[in-house]
């Protein structure tokens, strides 16, 4: 096997059209492999392909932290939300504060104290996936039914596992998708 990156290898031999030629979401391929855990788990290891525009095979490691880099994005997602909705409060008291301390000064407040400023964090995009709702057991079992199914190569590398895309994933999903190689 051939490393190309950090937990991806080339895939050997011949596929039947160019990674660029099906379409694949972010982490969806819709309506082409019946179950959203095995179009998700497919979807995963071809983003890679994708990427780097030539047919690559991931590693198990590397699916795991790419499912815990999404976890943490959730995490970081859900404090900056909780974050905005008790800064959205805390401006409203200061608000009040301070026009109650402006009315009661005539005004003198408001010449040396300036209206208070929200400090909101961006919150960053959330990706559609099923490991927020089931876990990360969600991705796993779609890799085990693609590889029971013979849509992917399991290859032990050392104590890690690495799955190739083959040819009869990129067949069925060019038939679903009507792409023509």
């Amino acid at each position: 096997m051939k490393l190309v990156g950090r937990g991806l290898f080339k895939v050997e031999g011949e596929m039947p059209c160019s990674p660029r030629a099906i379409r694949v979401g972010k982490y969806s391929l819709i309506a082409t492999l019946e179950k959203a855990e095995r179009e998700e788990a497919a979807a995963r290891i071809l983003s890679f392909s994708l990427q780097l525009d030539q047919w690559v095979g991931v590693s198990w490691h590397r699916l795991v932290e790419m499912m815990q880099g999404d976890y943490e994005l959730c995490q970081r997602a859900e404090k900056a939300q909780e974050h905005n909705f008790n800064e959205r409060e805390r401006i409203q008291r200061a608000m009040w504060k301070y026009y109650i301390l402006s009315i009661l000064t005539i005004g003198i407040y408001a010449l040396f104290v300036a209206k208070p400023v929200a400090q909101m964090h961006e919150i960053p995009e959330i990706p559609f996936s099923g490991i927020f709702m089931f876990g990360p057991q969600h991705v796993f079992v779609g890799v085990q039914e693609l590889v029971e199914r013979e849509m992917l190569l399991q290859v032990r590398d050392g104590e890690d596992d690495v799955f190739f895309p083959t040819p009869a994933l990129v067949s069925r999903i060019m038939q679903k998708q009507s792409v023509v190689a």
